[in-house]
């Protein structure tokens, strides 16, 4: 290739859309991608899947190598960077010095556990990545206590479930998947977990990891729990060390500051997915909005800008779908329980394919909430993202209320939650 060489360091979700939508961008470039994973493009959200049974192995990458053979783009594998100099423009791995133009850092997060007794024994696992899944699907079912009720938290106790474990969810908040759902909808959420056999303990903080050789259960603030095997879903950290080593701005959340190009404070170096701080499309707070939809639209912007154009990244957005037994939920920006200035309303109403709420604030939609279905959940946030008045939305059940799995309630108008 005779153009500019572009490095990307990480192959996630961002780094690979970050790779091809350079090569879009400028066919001459030579682009090279440097990742420790043994393959590209894991999904993480496919990986409860896996887990559970549902889905080979080999559907949790996305993309095939010979993609990236095929693009010519130089695909290297377990080849992690080990030093950066930011003055020479060249990264160091095993395979020795690579000297670039420009250059994406797609790092990603990694899984954090929480400062007790017992963490770092056999048996404490997560489930952020491949490996990780591998170690939930080796041991055969026995007893697991999961600790956190955000998504992963939430999809590792359904994954295990249905491998035939005996699962204890555990959640210091009140109610399940709090960040995404108010009480109507993480309220049903919760009975279908239940329903396909998932112990609920909510309002209990772990204290610490139980067992001397390995993992034997987990003590929290009020009861012990005794298990095989205890999965922390809560907690995970942009990995920033390295590109802030060589001088990469961070910002207040602790990922790498970007502007709307998603270029961070040093020439010619962009960053994208799990490691950037981006603003929040609806608030316009400053943060880590780690979601794959995110990620992929930053990371094509990111290598769009590598490859020496430009485009405009126009901010993150908190979408997230979940599905507990035979119920699918979706949830569109911030609960109104999360606001914590009491400023936003909650207005709900059954359908006969489910449940919608709605997250008021001075007037508008802010957020929305939907139980039952998913399938075409991008109304709703079309609705979100233009934040329409709510009088603006149907009264009766229309396409956006969503069709994929009936749960089997009747249609009821709107009430306000206080």
């Amino acid at each position: 290739m005779s153009g500019p060489t572009v490095a990307i360091v990480g192959c996630g979700v961002a780094g690979d859309e970050a790779a091809f939508a350079a090569r879009r961008a400028d066919p001459s470039a030579r682009i090279v991608v440097f990742t420790a994973d043994p393959l590209p493009l894991v999904s993480p959200c496919v990986l409860a899947d896996y887990v559970a049974g549902e889905i080979p192995r080999e559907r949790t990458h996305l993309r095939p190598v010979a993609a990236y053979r095929e693009a010519g783009i130089e695909l290297r594998l377990e080849e992690p960077v080990r030093q950066w100099d930011p003055e020479r423009r060249d990264l160091l791995t095993a395979g020795g010095r690579h000297p670039y133009d420009r250059l994406v850092w797609a790092t990603g997060s990694r899984a954090t556990f929480p400062d007790l007794p017992g963490v770092g024994l056999p048996g404490v696992l997560s489930l952020r990545t491949l490996a990780d899944a591998d170690a939930l699907r080796a041991p055969p079912p026995g007893r697991a206590v999961v600790v956190g009720t955000g998504l992963v938290g939430v999809e590792a106790a359904w994954a295990l479930r249905e491998r035939g474990w005996d699962v204890t969810l555990v959640g210091r908040r009140g109610r399940v998947l709090p960040r995404l759902f108010d009480e109507p909808i993480a309220a049903r959420l919760a009975e279908a977990l239940e329903g396909i056999g998932i112990r609920l303990v909510l309002g209990e903080s772990p204290v610490e990891v139980l067992g001397t050789a390995r993992a034997e259960g987990l003590r929290t603030t009020r009861a012990a729990y005794p298990a095989d095997l205890v999965v922390f879903g809560a907690g995970q950290a942009p990995r920033v060390e390295l590109a802030a080593a060589g001088g990469v701005a961070l910002g207040p959340s602790g990922g790498i500051a970007t502007d709307e190009a998603m270029a961070t404070n040093l020439p010619g170096v962009y960053a994208c997915g799990d490691c950037a701080e981006t603003v929040n499309r609806l608030t316009g707070r400053r943060g880590v909005f780690m979601l794959w939809h995110n990620a992929r639209r930053q990371g094509r912007v990111a290598g769009i800008g590598a490859a020496g154009a430009r485009a405009r990244y126009p901010g993150s957005l908190g979408v997230s779908t979940v599905h507990a037994g035979q119920v699918a939920a979706a949830s569109i920006g911030t609960p109104a329980a999360e606001h914590r200035d009491g400023s936003a309303d909650l207005l709900h109403r059954r359908t006969p394919d489910g449940e919608i709420a709605l997250v008021i604030r001075s007037g508008r939609v802010v957020g929305a909430q939907a139980l039952g279905n998913t399938a075409r959940i991008g109304e709703l946030t079309a609705a979100v993202i233009r934040q329409v008045a709510p009088e603006r939305l149907p009264a009766r059940p229309t396409p956006w209320t969503l069709r994929l799995r009936r749960v089997g309630v009747p249609t009821a108008p709107w009430r306000t939650i206080p």
